[in-house]
């Protein structure tokens, strides 16, 4: 009775509370504003290749490169909406399936997407969601659009993802497809979106060619730069009066100061405002974008290395004492951790495994590099900070003398 009282409580203080917030979808990582500040020339570059749909032509591949929340993703929405609006009072019909291949974590479930919302999986001879082939799947959808005679625009998000869990098969399948799609009068053009620099490292050459025709790189922002950006949501975002200037220009400087990334600015943002609110606050301030930025890090980060498995949190720690962080250095570190610890390590595949799990997580990532004649090597790092791990470690028995060194 008590827990379902604190309960009601909640709720009823959040009924009567104010509301800071008047339009909280602006304050989601699938809000795309009506103008993006600071990304007319990258948002230029892009109209003018897909402009030549209008001349009955396939636009170009591109590749579109940079950090995290550098607005490659919303500069491709936006376009794209907008071509296909044009194109629509045209009279012509183009098709822009986004795929995201991180969420989409397999070459499969890419293709299952690419079905659905090319129209595919509406006719006889669908791509059902398991069951068929790669080669068919493949063969599916290309028919249907050679038949159709689609004009198609294929984004795939985070394109890096697909590339480093299953390979370059299906680009170099969509890449192929033009010949034959083009005598039939359609096409398909291909935006990649990378947080990679060094992802067309990864792609066959055959593939590498074809891909990148046209390519551009997305900088991080500028702290003055999120500050603006961040001033103008703060109109979309709240009510009158109820964010101080001094929490923008704190949540800008937070953000800028560490990767320049306005996902993170605009969540920090989000973060701070749900704290005011729970706090009946009058405002947001600074002391609740400090709050948002410490329960961000905490809610994240550290509970998946406090709740992971003993052998997942031995690679983590593997990881920030390896010297170089390639794959075979990180295995020995790991394995020798293991010992200390009297546990027997896992095998080499799947401590790899662990590592690509927790990639997926954002924990680390991983980058393959070339060595020249010595082939290409896997570099891996942990993305979140020492202290973070050293204090989600420090509840687990298994890892005090380890910590101490």
């Amino acid at each position: 009775m008590i827990a379902d009282n604190n309960i009601d409580d909640i709720f009823d203080r959040a009924a009567k509370g104010r509301a800071l917030v008047r339009n909280r979808q602006s304050l989601t990582i699938d809000y795309v504003p009506d103008r993006l500040p600071f990304r007319d020339a990258e948002s230029t570059a892009l109209a003018q290749t897909l402009s030549t749909v209008f001349k009955g032509a396939r636009p170009s591949n591109v590749l579109l490169f940079g950090k995290p929340g550098t607005g490659k993703t919303a500069v491709v929405k936006t376009v794209a909406g907008r071509l296909q609006k044009k194109a629509a009072d045209a009279g012509i019909e183009v098709t822009v399936p986004i795929i995201n291949a991180k969420l989409s974590n397999s070459a499969y479930k890419i293709l299952f997407e690419i079905a659905e919302l090319t129209g595919l999986n509406r006719e006889d001879k669908k791509v059902h969601f398991t069951g068929l082939s790669m080669g068919e799947a493949t063969d599916r959808i290309l028919q249907y659009m050679q038949k159709k005679k689609m004009h198609v625009i294929l984004v795939i998000d985070e394109i890096d993802s697909l590339v480093d869990r299953n390979g370059d098969d299906v680009l170099y399948s969509f890449t192929r497809a033009n010949e034959r799609m083009m005598a039939k009068g359609g096409f398909i053009s291909l935006i990649g979106i990378s947080n990679s620099l060094t992802f067309k490292d990864k792609l066959d050459p055959r593939v590498r060619s074809s891909l990148s025709e046209e390519e551009t790189v997305f900088n991080p922002y500028t702290v003055e730069q999120l500050r603006q950006i961040l001033s103008e949501r703060a109109k979309i975002a709240f009510s009158e009066g109820a964010i101080a200037d001094a929490a923008i220009n704190l949540c800008a400087a937070m953000a800028g100061r560490e990767h320049g990334d306005a996902r993170k600015a605009i969540d920090l943002l989000r973060v701070a405002a749900e704290l005011a609110e729970r706090e009946r606050a009058q405002k947001v301030e600074e002391r609740h974008v400090r709050a948002a930025q410490d329960k961000i890090e905490k809610d994240t980060s550290h509970e998946v290395i406090r709740n992971a498995t003993t052998h997942t949190k031995f690679v983590i720690l593997a990881i920030t004492k390896s010297k170089n962080g390639n794959t075979g250095e990180v295995y020995e570190v790991y394995s020798a951790l293991c010992r200390r610890a009297d546990q027997e390590p896992l095998t080499q595949r799947r401590v790899t495994q662990i590592v690509a799990e927790l990639d997926q997580l954002g924990i680390v990532s991983t980058d393959v590099v070339s060595q020249g004649r010595y082939g290409r090597s896997q570099k891996i790092r942990v993305t979140v900070p020492l202290q973070t791990v050293k204090d989600a470690l420090r509840g687990d028995s298994s890892f005090a003398e380890l910590l101490a060194d």
